[in-house]
């Protein structure tokens, strides 16, 4: 076998190239996927036939299923290619295959094609015609991708001169995209640059939060059902209001993967939750903690990777990647959600505190002030502990609340701080 690898191609020539340096006699792996099991086995390279662009392989058995098939998946070695090649003819046991210039794939693995469900809210965004718009993607690979496309999107992608990639997901990126085809409600893209395995890991994984089940946080399900009824409560008001109407929309669209509203969610659960438990929480400190825990990222519903950034020493280390304007945008953050505060509720006082004390740390290294322990309020030090949790699991899937415990207790020190920590111990 040639040590050559075979490149991941959309260009027959190549394709040609790179099965023409396979010796003939080579053993060759082949599987077929009848009733979504998947059947190895092997075959041995007899002729390519590159104007007819047609392989021949002598098989040692053939499966019982393989004449009712139109297709079967070659490997040619080792991760080095695979092919989806359609069945041309099958006499005894001589198989002849015809291969096509969009089945090659260097990795069959990497180059997987993801498929999203309506609800499952991925995107990109594109420059079209020197403005940025933002689209919902269908499917997706590591070298191209189909998005959902209006009558107008569609007319003015086909007069853009071009279509660079500016997003993919929370992933700032400049791939230039290339039009395969399009129909009435949807436009296929290839990519000239691949999007690496890192990135596509990224963008196609499942949200953690939507395996987090929230009755693991409550003792009973009608203060879960109450807690969940003064969510969509909240969300309804906070939609009549003009200041914030646009950012609810951008809450509910989530741009990021999910990441905003069930980041969201989550602290609402948990804070009210854990303040039960507390014996902290009263109908009036319930609606509190869930207008905070909506309002508290507000100025980043734009920029979603900001509000992955837990604090200052965190931001430190990140800003050199980070924008100016980012900078100041992560800045300003606890400021103007406390700002935003203002007006949504009757006695929205305790709501901005929360908010603009949300940055703070026990030891005085957060901001905007530099508060320590002494200076914070009780229901903020435990909005800070449950948010620094909602963090916690959305990075750790094998998550502990006894865990969480143990790490926290030695950032969260402080009188208001010890008696949180202690509650852990009832939902452990």
């Amino acid at each position: 076998m040639s040590d050559s690898k075979l490149r991941l191609t959309r260009k027959l020539r190549e394709i040609k190239a790179a099965i023409r340096s396979i010796p003939l006699q080579t053993e060759l792996t082949l599987w077929i996927h009848p009733e979504e099991k998947r059947i190895l086995f092997t075959g041995t390279l007899l002729r390519f036939d590159g104007d007819e662009d047609q392989i021949t392989l002598r098989l040692k058995i053939v499966p019982a299923v393989l004449p009712d098939l139109d297709s079967v998946f070659v490997k040619f070695a080792g991760n080095s290619g695979v092919a989806k090649c359609r069945i041309l003819s099958l006499n005894q046991n001589l198989l002849t295959l015809k291969t096509s210039d969009d089945m090659i794939l260097e990795e069959k693995r990497m180059h997987r094609r993801v498929h999203f469900p309506r609800g499952d809210r991925k995107f990109i965004t594109l420059e079209i015609l020197g403005s940025p718009e933002l689209f919902r993607v269908i499917n997706v690979s590591r070298s191209g991708l189909k998005i959902e496309i209006d009558h107008e999107s569609k007319i003015r992608i086909h007069a853009s001169p071009s279509l660079p990639m500016k997003k993919f997901g929370e992933l700032a990126t400049n791939i230039e995209c290339s039009l395969i085809r399009s129909d009435e409600t949807s436009i296929s893209l290839r990519l000239e640059t691949e999007i690496s395995e890192s990135d596509f890991r990224s963008f196609i994984k499942t949200p953690v939060f939507d395996l987090v089940d929230p009755e693991k946080f409550f003792q009973d399900q009608e203060y879960l059902e109450t807690v969940q009824s003064n969510m969509e409560e909240t969300i309804a008001r906070l939609e009549k209001l003009p200041k914030l109407q646009t950012a609810m929309k951008t809450l509910k669209v989530d741009r990021s993967g999910n990441y905003l509203r069930n980041h969201v969610d989550l602290l609402c659960y948990f804070s009210c939750s854990l303040g039960r438990i507390l014996g902290w929480v009263t109908q009036k400190t319930l609606n509190k903690i869930i207008l905070s825990a909506y309002l508290h990222d507000i100025r980043y519903f734009e920029n979603p990777k900001l509000a992955r950034i837990p604090g200052l020493p965190e931001f430190e280390d990140l800003k050199a990647n980070l924008t100016p304007e980012e900078c100041k945008i992560y800045l300003e953050g606890p400021i103007y959600s406390s700002l935003m505060a203002r007006d949504s509720t009757e006695d929205s006082i305790d709501v901005e505190r929360i908010l603009m004390q949300q940055k703070e740390r026990p030891d005085g290294s957060g901001f905007p002030e530099g508060l320590d322990f002494k200076q914070l309020y009780p229901l903020s030090c435990l909005f800070m502990v449950c948010h620094s949790f909602v963090d916690y699991v959305y990075d750790t899937p094998e998550w502990s609340f006894r865990e969480f415990s143990k790490k926290a207790r030695t950032v969260f020190k402080g009188p208001y701080f010890i008696k949180i920590l202690e509650a852990f111990d009832e939902l452990s």
